[in-house]
């Protein structure tokens, strides 16, 4: 048994204050920018189209966000590896902190969102959550990754044949510590999704969903090389809600090119995939 959430969250007027020792990115943002899904398949499309800026790091860390008349500001800060005393290999606002910092900026009213997001990354830690292999393993190595973020949703007043609609839009700049052999890794970036959901599909309390996007890959190599680096990502997923405690969700996945450039020369590799998840709630 671990304790995955530990923080303390205060309203002081307009203004919202976090704190705690072990708290996520998006536990401190006044506006989540997508609706998308209300059942998870594949994480990356819980990341608002944009694995870079929101990330969801989770560690020790704090934040402040404003919030009034449906616009909001928020900033905050984690560090991944904040339970280390070793200022190499953890601690706050350090070297090896695995440090992720996030400013956004907002607007959302009843049945639609938009927001800005710009994030700093500490890379080689492992805080871009959804990619292609190649621009992953570029991840790993010491240096920091600028990210940006346009996303968003609308949705229906009432459930219908018409889904709610999430989207979001990502591009990343990667720079490396100059004791890093820089050949062949990534220099950008991007990332997309778009997600439908249908509540009450067929039947009160069930959903329907699909997704489609591309996590991070890349765009450009150091020295401004072109990357052949790009993979599809599809979610397909019914939710039955059997009671109050119990749903059971059938779901479909493809993944059209994971390795990205990776995949060897002349070769081709995807994978389809499905499974049905029970989730039970007391």
């Amino acid at each position: 048994m671990a304790i995955d959430r530990l923080f303390y969250q205060v309203p002081l007027g307009d203004f919202t204050i976090t704190i705690g020792g072990r708290v996520e990115q998006d536990d401190m943002l006044a506006i989540s920018p997508s609706v998308y899904p209300s059942d998870t398949v594949l994480n990356l499309f819980t990341l608002s189209g944009a694995p870079g800026a929101y990330n969801n790091a989770l560690g020790a860390g704090a934040g402040l966000w404003w919030q009034k008349n449906g616009w909001a500001i928020s900033a905050n800060d984690v560090a991944a590896n904040g339970d280390g005393g070793n200022p190499s290999q953890g601690g706050l606002a350090s070297a090896g902190s695995g440090g992720s910092g996030t400013l956004q900026l907002g607007y959302g009213g009843k049945a639609w969102a938009i927001t800005a997001a710009y994030a700093r990354v500490q890379n080689a830690n492992d805080l871009i959550p959804a990619g292609t292999s190649f621009s992953l393993s570029s991840f790993t190595n010491p240096g920091y990754t600028d990210a940006v973020a346009l996303s968003g949703y609308w949705q229906p007043a009432r459930a219908g044949w018409i889904p709610s609609i999430s989207a979001g839009w990502g591009l990343n700049s990667t720079q490396y510590s100059p004791a890093v052999n820089t050949a062949d890794l990534v220099s950008t970036s991007q990332s997309w999704s778009v997600g439908l959901e249908w509540s009450d599909a067929f039947r009160p309390g069930n959903a329907l969903g699909m997704a489609v996007g591309q996590p991070t890959f890349a765009t450009q190599l150091v020295g401004g090389a072109n990357a052949n680096d790009a993979n599809f990502a599809w979610e397909w997923w019914y939710k039955l809600q059997i009671s109050d405690s119990l749903a059971i969700t059938p779901a479909l996945f493809y993944l059209s090119r994971p390795l990205g450039a990776d995949t060897a020369a002349g070769n081709s590799f995807d994978q389809l995939g499905g499974l049905i998840k029970t989730s039970f709630q007391f």
